[in-house]
């Protein structure tokens, strides 16, 4: 997932939100002359959220750089872990190997300022799930957007760490893991993911404009993806929250 500015008429200063398969798709638009600047936020280290960085051509030319911020676990910083899972045996290819610069970031719960359009600043929050995982809330050009995408759901679909529901606040869209209904929850209940009816509490609770449901369930097909998408688009009514359910290559402007 990438954001960029409203000024940033070029699409010079990507903000990047994890760094998995999707990666490739932004790749093939990016150029190759080592003139890629971009910055990423990692929500967590599970494979899915950073195995396409290792066939990111754009960073692999001299004078790129992608820096990358995410959290730390068990007193193992982001940058050893990312050196151990981004190389030999599991990839012929490490990090230091790349042409360009891979600089591994620190980010806490003040956030950072980032200088580039929009005057960006990012907020993370730790958030359940199964390992060292955080949330994101960005502030750019007056408007928030929270990316959330893995997050435990309690049994009730109704209680949350007041910190995620601040994370959440008056966010003009809120990326959220929804990947089980509620049946489904019942024999998963604790695989780290979240319910539609727990992100529509969580975007109810913080007053957000638009709900986007995302880490579909990857046996789910489109056609039920549609139906669940209009279903809580009704369940939502004259509540002035929209719900949309993620696609692919879908872009949306705020």
């Amino acid at each position: 997932m990438v954001l960029y500015s409203d000024t940033d008429a070029n699409k010079s200063y990507p903000i990047i939100l994890d760094l998995g398969t999707g990666l490739t798709v932004f790749a093939g638009q990016q150029p190759l002359d080592g003139s890629f600047r971009g910055v990423a936020f990692l929500s967590h280290l599970h494979f899915d959220h950073i195995q396409g960085l290792p066939f990111f051509a754009p960073v692999d030319r001299a004078g790129a750089q992608l820096v990358i911020y995410g959290p730390s676990e068990n007193g193992i910083s982001l940058a050893e872990s990312m050196g151990v899972l981004i190389g030999s045996p599991y990839f012929p290819v490490m990090l230091s190997d790349l042409s360009g610069e891979i600089v591994i970031g620190t980010i806490d719960e003040n956030g950072i300022d980032l200088d580039q359009p929009g005057h960006p600043k990012v907020f993370p929050c730790l958030v359940d799930h199964t390992n060292a995982t955080f949330g994101y809330r960005i502030e750019i050009d007056g408007k928030v957007i929270v990316y959330i995408p893995d997050h435990q759901a309690p049994s009730d679909n109704r209680r949350t760490k007041d910190s995620v529901l601040e994370l959440c606040q008056s966010a003009d869209i809120l990326i959220h893991d929804a990947q089980y209904t509620n049946e489904e929850f019942g024999e998963k209940a604790h695989w780290g993911h979240s319910t539609y009816d727990f992100a529509m509490w969580i975007a109810s609770r913080a007053m957000v404009k638009l709900l986007v449901f995302f880490h579909h369930d990857p046996r789910r097909s489109d056609h039920e993806l549609e139906a669940i998408e209009l279903h809580y688009q009704e369940l939502a009514g004259p509540s002035g929250l929209r719900v949309l359910a993620a696609r692919e290559g879908e872009a949306l402007q705020i």
